[in-house]
């Protein structure tokens, strides 16, 4: 088994430290609950909002807890909650060249535990580099990719991800409740497509915005059917839900499409 948490709120723009508060004031009530294996999944750029003016400026080494503000508080949080979390933000590398960056930091590590670099960049993204390789992490027996945003629409990489092995892949968002419908069909058809859960975090507008975000943080299962999603899908909160592979397994076995693939 493993327990998905999933955090969606409002993220507001360029204040890190508040972002950090308001995933810690989430999070903090489920404290007594939690049961490894934990994994957190937090939305696109959870820390700066997408995409902060001047992104360079916002620009961090992830690679281990004291290089940078938001990986120290990812490796802070998941030391105590005794769980992974999976966040991001804007990495740099030696070269001075961005990404749009997602990191997994675990309880037993100050050190960053995997990380992915967005490969399909969406059209306001013109000072970033794409990402190029699919790297997938491991917990217990579940072997997980992660893609961020526009990647849902690149049926590809989550083809690419199945075949290296993943039996769950998560998604980070900032999705515009504009194209809800895109967002919610195109989940489901990548959890179809490769017998595989989804866990799609998002996030949402509560405030009155110009193109507010849409929220629906959802997990889906391998046959397609949301399994969980937030009584009010638009308003900030947390999803839980606990995930069994055994399931998946026979599902593949029931309607082996994936064969030749995996």
């Amino acid at each position: 088994m493993l327990q998905l948490i999933l955090i969606q709120w409002e993220v507001i723009p360029s204040q890190k430290k508040e972002n950090f508060k308001k995933v810690k004031s989430l999070l903090s009530p489920l404290k007594p609950l939690l049961a490894a294996p934990t994994l957190v999944i937090l939305p696109e750029m959870f820390a700066t909002g997408y995409i902060p003016q001047n992104p360079k400026l916002f620009a961090e080494d992830f690679s281990a807890a004291t290089k940078g503000e938001t990986s120290g508080f990812l490796s802070d949080m998941s030391k105590e909650f005794n769980a992974y979390l999976l966040g991001g933000g804007i990495s740099i590398d030696r070269k001075g060249k961005i990404y749009n960056h997602s990191s997994l930091y675990a309880p037993y590590s100050k050190k960053e535990v995997s990380h992915y670099h967005k490969n399909k960049l969406f059209f306001p993204e013109k000072e970033f580099e794409p990402g190029k390789t699919i790297n997938l992490f491991q917990i217990s027996h579940w072997k997980i990719a992660t893609f961020t945003c526009y990647d849902l629409r690149f049926p590809e990489l989550f083809r690419k991800a199945t075949a290296k092995g993943a039996n769950l892949i998560t998604l980070q968002a900032a999705w515009p409740k504009s194209r809800l419908e895109h967002w919610i069909t195109l989940l489901k058809a990548r959890a179809i497509e490769n017998q595989v859960y989804i866990a799609a975090v998002n996030q949402t507008t509560v405030s009155q915005r110009e193109n507010p975000l849409g929220g629906h943080s959802m997990v889906i299962d391998p046959k397609g059917n949301i399994i969980a999603i937030g009584e009010n899908p638009i308003e900030e909160g947390v999803i839980c839900k606990e995930i069994s592979l055994d399931p998946l397994v026979e599902y593949r076995k029931e309607f082996p499409v994936l064969n030749g693939i995996v």
